[in-house]
């Protein structure tokens, strides 16, 4: 009798498992014939975030960080980014150009299936260690139902405990300096597999003489 239920579990886990497989991919297939004349859209008409193809995951965590409404620069970059283009944006501080940064790498790594074990993604490179730790905070809240992981790199912290951890995570937030020391002495950094990169605030990053490490990216 115990036989057969813990077989019969084991057969509707399965199931399960098999049904929650199917429907993700589905959302996946509905969200990128979404994507596709996106960027034809006019940017007006984008009054919430459920009208922007985006994975229940990442509507999810908006919606749990009482995000609703994008803001100018999401309204007007999110259709491009998410189409795959490459986006140069300027934007006022307090526009929203955190969340209009990262939302393309939650959704750029969702869609090419990425897992913990997928490696290294995605990086953010940010010109100070505030605006650093502003979108570590920001894409963790937002991002939590995704299953990535995330690692800070900046200065002031334990450089060897960061060295332990970036061979293992699929998203980097990190600063200028802070990035080319792990690219001089830590061999774990692996960015072979990268699929996105972020400037954040790109003018200030390049003035600080970091520009020919990041064109070796």
């Amino acid at each position: 009798m115990h036989k057969y239920k813990k077989k019969h579990r084991v057969k509707k886990m399965g199931r399960e498992k098999k049904l929650k497989k199917e429907d993700s991919e589905k959302e996946l297939e509905s969200v990128i014939a979404r994507c596709k004349d996106l960027a034809k859209v006019n940017p007006s008409t984008l009054k919430h975030f459920a009208d922007i193809p985006l994975s229940s995951r990442t509507l999810q965590g908006l919606e749990e960080c009482d995000y609703e409404e994008p803001t100018d620069i999401q309204k007007e970059s999110l259709p491009f980014s998410l189409s795959g283009s490459d986006v140069v944006g300027a934007a006022k501080t307090g526009s929203g150009k955190t969340l209009a940064l990262i939302i393309p790498v939650l959704e750029c790594l969702w869609r090419s299936g990425w897992s913990n074990f997928g490696g290294l993604g995605a990086l953010i490179i940010s010109p100070t260690r505030e605006l650093a730790l502003q979108t570590f905070t920001v894409i963790n809240n937002v991002g939590k139902h995704h299953e990535f992981s995330c690692a800070l790199l900046i200065g002031g912290t334990d450089v060897d405990y960061e060295r332990k951890r970036v061979g293992g995570v699929n998203i980097i937030i990190c600063t200028p300096g802070r990035l080319l020391q792990h690219m001089d002495e830590n061999e774990h950094l692996n960015c072979d597999q990268l699929q996105i990169l972020v400037l954040d605030e790109a003018d200030r990053i390049l003035d600080m003489g970091f520009s020919q490490q990041v064109c070796s990216l």
